[in-house]
Order: structure tokens, then sequence, then C-alpha cells
């Protein structure tokens, strides 16, 4: 097991095969991610809980700790 799948492990993260539609038959048209230095910006990707998607402004809609819920998901989908 590599250090990146070792570290991965100990974070309890387990990323999929493949990029995860946003919505089943969806295909995007755009790049999902790009990177530029140390930072990569996310695109076309929702933030779930239980499988559906968590909309909301983060400390009026929806709590700090949901938010942080769904970055999480996000970065690992």
């Amino acid at each position: 097991m590599s250090t990146i799948d070792e570290r991965l492990s100990a974070l309890d993260i387990a990323l999929p095969d493949v990029m995860p539609a946003v919505v089943d038959g969806y295909v995007p048209a755009f790049a999902p991610f790009v990177r530029i230095g140390d930072q990569i910006q996310l695109s076309g990707r929702l933030g779930k809980k239980d499988g559906k998607p968590l909309c909301g402004k983060v400390g009026e809609e929806i709590s700090l700790e949901e938010g942080k819920f769904a970055a999480r998901g996000v970065a690992i989908e």
C-alpha cells in the first residue's frame, strides 16, 4: 500500500472508481476541476447528505458542520 493510500485510509476516505454523475444521466461538458498552483478549483459538483443535495448558505440555512461535510464529499468525488 502506498503512502497516499495509507493516508486516505487513515482519514476514512474511499475514492470512487469513476466520478459520479451530478444527476443520473447527466454528462458534464466541462473540466470538473482546474489546478492553479497548490489549489484546486472545483466545478459542477453538489454537496449531498444521504444522497440528496445539501443546499443553503452556511450559517443561515445549513450549519457550519453541514457545510464542512458537503465540502468534504465534493472534494472526495
